[in-house]
């Protein structure tokens, strides 16, 4: 075996984190959002370790690919310099939606304010942003386009996926809103609808 075979299987194992990464937040964020008496303490949990995981995955991204990008000459290569530049976005996008609610998770008192942080729309677009991004950033590497493709791959991944994540947000009012006869809970008529 050799260096070339084991920094592609820890890139392409950093890959595949970052989107066990995605699902997992997207697994606790329904949870919490469901609204259950107790306190919901699995998706909490989830939520909690997901920063660790993330980590670990940009960590094996970044260090096996600036290597094998390193070795194959095409550390300069429009394709890489766009990939690198999603990766900070994503990590923005990232830090922007979760760190408040990863902040407080210690503060919830009850389900119903884990279900109300948890079904902020940002959230949602937030969260499809990042994997239309990633699906993105993996589609470059097999293009290998030049800057312009490369920058035209990537927003319309990012724009894709926020639009998938505002279009599940919206599907995921109805059950927010809801209370527990069923009727749908009277909405406020102040404040932005992405606070």
């Amino acid at each position: 075996m050799t260096m070339r075979s084991l920094a592609l299987f820890a890139h392409i194992l950093g890959m595949l984190a970052l989107f066990v990464a995605l699902t997992i937040e997207w697994t606790s964020l329904a949870l919490l959002r469901k609204g259950d008496k107790a306190r919901p303490s699995f998706g909490l949990n989830l939520l909690h370790q997901l920063p660790r995981l993330t980590g670990i995955a940009i960590a094996l991204i970044l260090a096996s690919g600036t290597g094998m990008a390193a070795q194959f000459g095409v550390l300069r290569s429009a394709w890489v310099g766009v990939s690198f530049a999603a990766m900070v976005l994503m990590g923005g996008l990232g830090s922007a939606a979760l760190r408040p609610l990863i902040r407080n998770i210690e503060s919830f008192d009850s389900a119903e304010t884990c279900q109300r942080e948890a079904s902020k729309p940002f959230l949602h677009m937030s969260l499809g942003a990042r994997i239309g991004v990633a699906l993105g950033i993996v589609l470059l590497m097999v293009a290998k386009t030049d800057l312009g493709g490369s920058m035209a791959i990537v927003a319309v991944a990012l724009v894709a996926g926020a639009t998938g994540g505002v279009v599940a947000a919206r599907a995921a009012v109805p059950d927010v809103s809801a209370n527990q006869g069923g009727a749908p809970a009277p909405r406020a008529i102040e404040g932005s609808r992405w606070s």
